[in-house]
């Protein structure tokens, strides 16, 4: 056997031991992320998965020198791999399995003849810098997460600050990078510096070399700047590799301390879900206008050779009028003190260098908080605004129907009035990040997964922390008051608004009407006087229309708001003789709801009566949230049913009369203000155009369901009575729904003062609501 083979066969061997090792690891280590990999969360499945990649890659290579095979590429080494939890047991140091892992992938890889390719444009939006001593095996993930993640107008910038182990090897693999090799240590400060002088890019990506990008971080990071020129910087969620968090933006202390928020919790926790401005983000990923990077003159000096830099940085973007914000769609997992030479020799230039910012913005911290733990909610994010929590049963999304649209528009509102709000869901439900902030806006702080259970603890330890308690639906509000009457001191400071949504006490009697069984006037009093009962201890009561208003003020309610609906008005621009059909719009979410009782309604009494006029050639298309059985067992084959739509545009497009057929409900139906809005001429009951207070000039009205009929054929067949109907409600909805008006009174809840001096723990005593 010649010395060519023998070197070859010893290290098929070696690298055979080594995988069965790295497969046994693996499998503890799949145990430890057990809870994370049953999570919503898939971004560390995406880094463990990427961990069985290494396995893979060792056995392409043991693969490839069998069987004399074509070299490793890039390819081979990106494809994603299933990974099944297992039972908990005890892992490993995650540190030491992951640089054994590292160390495996990055040796499979110099003994391929593959080579690394890191894209790289001409004219780059980012320059990402990396600066390198030893650890060539992080160095070497690193990059790969680069690769793998990101594809667009970046360039990459390394500075090798002398290494004495294999990066030069790993150097020469690879493609596409700009490579700076200085003779000696210049230390990482002065090498992000020296590297930021060759940069092209619009922006620059401070990464470190320890870290890995995770998917969508570096789009998520670059959304969030580009466009915003009050932004100065943007860092992400950095996660360790056990999984847990090293911080989600930080904080700095009074005494120039700082601190990780949130180090050591599970990432993907509501605190750290939402986008926010902080008083710094870590340099391991930090995004910045190139600049001004310039301006400021880069990282000062004097923190040289590291630590306290980026706080450095910030801190002076903060004094130039610039934001600092932390965006949760970023995020990278982070060895840390890879280069260090210990991790007390890291804690000792922190020290030191503590003491030397602290003297630098002494001004500007005697205005942050005192350090504590217990302040790190107060200083988690940088806001003057007052704080608003929101009590509703889900996240408002306006597809919901059922009131939601109008809380989702309060809720704007709030934000646009320079409000932080906390959105607290009632309900547990079952719905992906994505989900949940797919129209909830991203500086909303949502509480998914809390419920009713844990709403006591969440506003103990949250006392006094916000300003306004927004608490909508009679339901939220019976959960809310013993709680509110228990703990006076936890709402000292803290205005509680009710937001009555309807007066269900009207619904609860319509649906009694309509089967039969009337309430009595005693009856409906006694189901109005419990409802409006519930508002006694608020200091603000918003009604949603003039008559649900005047309800509660004959009832001894003083501090009575009215916010109706924010419609902006759209019409689509379809003709009449290009629209066919019916359309109706609305959430049925159980068998018992007004919208189920209409369409059921509707499908067995109006509908055989249209289609006697007008045949197949006007069907009915039902949109929304369905979840009735008996809706689905009458829909023949001139109803189409389409489920919720993120876009309703073609069908109000396409329809050419609305069918609003409601025999009970409380409130305004915000369907019809959407569909007039739409240009969309509405047949409604006579119930709706009282909640409405709209005549027969803009509305088409019918009660029995031969009158329903009979105007759905009229408006179906008369363009003149279309055009007519459409322009006299499309006025109407510029006058009552506008967003301005909408916005002002969402202000005057903020603006307005207390009837009395009472709060409302008090004024919930004294209204004898145990009685």
């Amino acid at each position: 056997m010649t010395t060519e083979s023998q070197t070859q066969s010893e290290l098929i061997r070696a690298l055979q031991e080594e995988l069965a090792d790295k497969e046994r690891e693996l499998a503890l280590q799949r145990r430890a992320f057990e809870q994370v990999l049953q999570s919503r969360s898939w971004r560390l499945t995406c880094r463990l998965r990427w961990v069985a990649k290494q396995l893979r890659t060792i056995k392409d290579a043991v693969s490839g020198l069998l069987g004399k095979s074509q070299p490793v590429d890039s390819g081979a080494m990106i494809e994603a791999a299933p990974i099944s939890p297992a039972a908990a047991m005890p892992v490993s140091d995650p540190k030491k399995l992951f640089t054994s892992l590292s160390r495996t992938s990055f040796e499979s890889f110099l003994v391929s003849e593959a080579v690394l390719e890191l894209p790289s444009s001409p004219d780059p939006e980012v320059s990402i810098i990396l600066v390198l001593f030893n650890r060539s095996e992080l160095t070497f993930a690193c990059l790969r997460s680069i690769a793998e993640t990101y594809s667009e107008k970046i360039e990459v910038i390394i500075v090798d600050n002398a290494s004495s182990d294999e990066t030069r090897l790993l150097l020469d693999r690879l493609r596409g990078a700009r490579i700076i090799r200085n003779r000696e240590n210049r230390n990482f400060l002065l090498a992000v510096n020296q590297a930021a002088e060759h940069a092209r890019g619009q922006y620059l990506l401070l990464l470190n070399n320890d870290a890995q990008l995770l998917p969508g971080s570096l789009r998520a990071a670059l959304a969030t700047l580009r466009g915003r020129p009050d932004i100065g910087a943007v860092g992400g969620k950095i996660i360790l590799l056990d999984g847990t968090l090293q911080e989600a933006g930080s904080i700095v202390w009074r005494d120039g301390s700082c601190l990780g928020y949130g180090r050591g919790d599970t990432p993907f926790a509501p605190s750290y879900m939402f986008r926010r401005d902080v008083d710094y983000c870590s340099g391991a990923f930090l995004l910045t206008p190139r600049s001004l990077w310039e301006q400021l003159g880069g990282f000062d000096e004097s923190f040289t050779p590291a630590y306290y830099e980026e706080t450095d940085y910030c801190m002076r973007l903060w004094q130039r009028g610039y934001r600092v914000v932390y965006e949760p769609g970023a995020a990278v997992l982070h060895y840390e003190f890879a280069s260090s030479q210990s991790v007390t020799g890291a804690t000792g230039l922190q020290s030191a260098h503590q003491l030397v910012f602290a003297a630098r913005h002494r001004s500007a911290l005697d205005k942050r908080e005192p350090p504590g733990i217990g302040r790190a909610i107060h200083a988690r994010m940088r806001h003057n605004g007052r704080r608003v929590l929101f009590l509703d049963d889900q996240p408002p999304h306006p597809w919901l129907g059922s009131g939601y649209p109008r809380a989702h528009a309060m809720l704007r509102a709030f934000l646009k009035h320079g409000c932080f709000v906390t959105l607290y869901p009632l309900f547990l439900f079952d719905e992906e990040w994505s989900k949940v902030y797919s129209d909830i806006p991203r500086d909303v702080e949502v509480m998914i997964g809390a419920g009713p259970d844990k709403l006591k603890p969440f506003l103990r330890n949250r006392g006094g922390y916000y300003d306004f308690i927004i608490v909508s639906r009679p339901h939220n509000m019976e959960r809310f008051q013993p709680i509110l009457a228990a703990h006076p001191e936890w709402f000292d400071k803290t205005r509680v608004v009710y937001d009555a949504e309807a007066l269900f006490a009207h619904r609860q009697a319509g649906r009694r009407k309509v089967s039969g069984n009337p309430m009595s006037p005693r009856e409906l009093e006694g189901a109005l006087r419990a409802e409006i009962r519930l508002a006694a201890g608020a200091d603000c009561v918003v009604a949603v229309s003039e008559q649900d208003g005047a309800a509660f003020k004959r009832h001894g309610i003083k501090n009575v708001c009215i916010i109706g609906h924010s419609v902006a008005p759209a019409p689509t621009s379809g003709a009449f003789e290009e629209r066919t059909g019916f359309l109706f719009v609305g959430a049925v979410h159980e068998e018992e709801s007004p919208n189920a009782d209409s369409l059921v309604w509707f499908l067995t009494e109006v509908f055989p009566r249209i289609q006697e006029k007008l045949g197949a050639a006007a069907p009915l298309t039902i949109a929304g949230v369905n979840r009735s059985q008996k809706i689905r067992e009458l829909a023949g084959p001139s109803v189409r049913i389409t489920g919720p739509l993120a876009d309703l545009t073609s069908l109000y497009a396409g329809a050419r009369v609305f069918i609003a057929p409601t025999r009970y409900a409380a409130g305004i139906p915000h369907k019809v203000h959407e569909a007039a809005a739409r240009g969309l001429p509405v047949v409604a009951t006579p119930l709706l155009a009282e909640q409405l207070e709209w005549t027969d000039r803009e509305l088409a009205i019918g009660d029995t369901a031969g009158d329903f009929a009979a105007r759905c054929v009229e408006v179906y067949s008369d363009p003149v009575k279309w055009a007519r109907l459409r322009d006299a409600a499309l006025h109407r909805i510029t006058i009552e729904c506008s967003q301005d008006t909408f916005e002002r009174r969402v202000y005057d809840i903020l603006a307005k003062e207390n009837a009395d001096d009472q709060s409302s723990a008090a004024r919930f005593a004294n209204a004898g609501m145990d009685g």
